[in-house]
């Protein structure tokens, strides 16, 4: 008698959980549409274009009217019947233009697919696109449905939408800890002695971008120390690293920014905040005073290992631990090559 084989893909696993995503969501059942959003996943999971990495992020929805409520610019790319081939394209023609800031829309309406690219940050300090429809100042519609696509590790892509969340690994390995909770406790700590009246603003604006900084880097570690001289000077003493002459004052920069409210003080945070993401993606650590001074870069850890530690792991891996271990930092943070964060503090 012959053996009866069961057949088990990942595809059609995927494919199962996108349909329970998109009925929970209350999406109009369509096949067409959840074969597409498969395809989506599978591109910007691990999107090149030209030997360069890109990481763009996708906003599906039955109806673009819901960016009334959200000032914005739109750049519509194209419009065509709804294919499976018509996602594919979308991704393809829209990818490289989704940069800086830029996001790419899916509108699946009437049969049709439009697509094109958004953004909704207005000056530096402007909430987030994803902060803004699904994020902490959603807002639930009565007809219109929203699914937000980004990638957010290795072959991880996270779709979120107004009532549920989806995480999609295309790899067989465990997924990693890619919750924005190590991320965000971290900034908190960098912002702890913020003045208190524009501690959000501030948090907002770094979490928009440590968080860009992350998404495209290859493994990073944050360190923050006390705004003392004390502890400043023992840090610099005792380990290498490149100590900027003059902090940078994200505090300061940001605070400028939302009280002028002019074409100088946005350039100058713009300008700043492309120099931290840089130096958070060299190597070593980037270490920041807990009043949002960013002070130093590429600092390189001795060990510190206590009796009885074992770290079998990689060189970011085991400076984390030194970290935690040398008495220099109140807090620090972890995210290694193949996306998984980890975070300590005092």
């Amino acid at each position: 008698m012959a053996i009866k084989q069961k057949q088990h893909t990942l595809r059609e696993h995927v494919l199962d959980s996108i349909g329970s995503f998109l009925h929970k969501e209350g999406f109009t059942p369509d096949d067409v549409t959840q074969d597409g959003i498969l395809e989506v996943i599978n591109l910007i999971s691990d999107y090149h274009e030209e030997g360069n990495s890109l990481y763009p992020e996708v906003i599906l929805t039955n109806d673009l009217d819901f960016f009334k409520t959200i000032p914005n610019k739109e750049l519509v790319i194209n419009e065509s019947d709804l294919t499976i081939d018509g996602f594919k394209k979308a991704i393809k023609l829209c990818a490289p233009l989704a940069l800086d800031n830029w996001v790419i829309f899916i509108e699946v309406k009437n049969n049709k697919i439009k697509y094109g690219v958004v953004s909704a940050e207005m000056t530096e300090t402007s909430l987030s696109i994803y902060n803004q429809t699904v994020g902490d100042l959603k807002i639930e519609y009565e007809k219109i449905t929203i699914a937000y696509i980004r990638n957010i590790g290795q072959k991880t892509v996270e779709l979120t939408g107004l009532k549920n969340n989806l995480i999609v690994s295309l790899t067989l390995d465990d997924v990693k800890n890619n919750s924005n909770s190590d991320i965000l406790s971290i900034i908190a700590k960098i912002t702890e002695n913020c003045i208190i009246k524009h501690k959000n603003i501030i948090n907002t604006f770094l979490t928009k971008v440590i968080l860009n900084a992350l998404r495209i880097g290859h493994g990073n570690l944050i360190g923050v120390v006390n705004d003392t001289p004390e502890d400043i000077e023992k840090l610099m003493s005792e380990n290498d690293g490149i100590y900027l002459p003059e902090p940078i004052d994200f505090q300061n920069l940001i605070i400028e920014t939302e009280t002028e409210k002019n074409n100088e003080t946005s350039v100058n945070l713009k300008s700043y905040s492309s120099i931290l993401k840089a130096m958070l993606n060299h190597d070593g650590i980037t270490i920041f005073t807990n009043t949002g001074k960013l002070i130093g870069y590429h600092l390189l850890i001795k060990e510190h290992k206590k009796d009885g530690q074992v770290n079998n792991g990689g060189a970011r891996s085991k400076a984390f631990l030194s970290m935690q271990n040398c008495n220099y930092f109140t807090a620090c943070f972890y995210k290694s090559q193949d996306g998984n964060m980890k975070f300590w503090k005092l």
